[in-house]
């Protein structure tokens, strides 16, 4: 199982990363706050903000990029793929180093209203010495360290639990979508 978590590094230049980042701070009217549960931290659903046209372009041609490398390496032939797919919405999420702010222990499908998911993808915007996304698969512990530009894409699903790691001195960006069935 972890064959089909990967890394692909510097996959967004760090001129692109710190612009996104800026103009989150910048747009605090765009902000959905999350603070259940295992959940605490602001996000802004790019698709809903004209502002984002350009990052949302840009964002979408590295996905689909990556996904082509991940099915060629990860899957060789060995799984089906569906044959249509669609993407969820792609959203920014800030992480405050707060003491609050994180994503616990969680799968990605775990409902009805999430089930189309089948391939997750989260693009770190800066570095974070914290913060990391932390897998605990039976018997398997592996993080993906929050370095800015590196994608990481795994399996949604139950056997893939992880969490969003608390940053503690810098506040962590990221901005990641989901493949659907359609």
């Amino acid at each position: 199982m972890d064959h089909l978590c990967r890394i692909y590094k510097d996959v967004l230049s760090p001129e692109v990363c710190k612009g996104m980042i800026e103009k989150f701070e910048k747009h605090p009217e765009q902000y959905e706050k999350h603070h259940k549960g295992v959940m605490s931290f602001s996000q802004i659903k790019l698709q809903h903000h004209k502002v984002w046209g350009e990052e949302v372009k840009i964002l979408i041609k590295i996905y689909l990029e990556y996904i082509k490398e991940y099915k060629k390496v990860c899957l060789n032939g060995e799984y089906q793929w569906p044959e249509k797919y669609g993407f969820e919405e792609i959203r920014m999420k800030r992480y405050l180093p707060n003491g609050v702010d994180e994503f616990g222990d969680h799968v990605d499908v775990g409902n009805h209203a999430n089930a189309r998911r089948f391939l997750a993808f989260f693009l770190y915007l800066d570095n974070n010495v914290d913060g990391q996304t932390l897998f605990r698969i039976k018997g398997y512990h592996w993080s993906s360290p929050c370095i800015q530009g590196n994608l990481l894409i795994f399996p949604p699903f139950w056997p893939w639990v992880h969490a969003g790691r608390k940053p503690t001195k810098d506040p962590k960006y990221i901005v990641g979508s989901y493949l659907h069935y359609v």
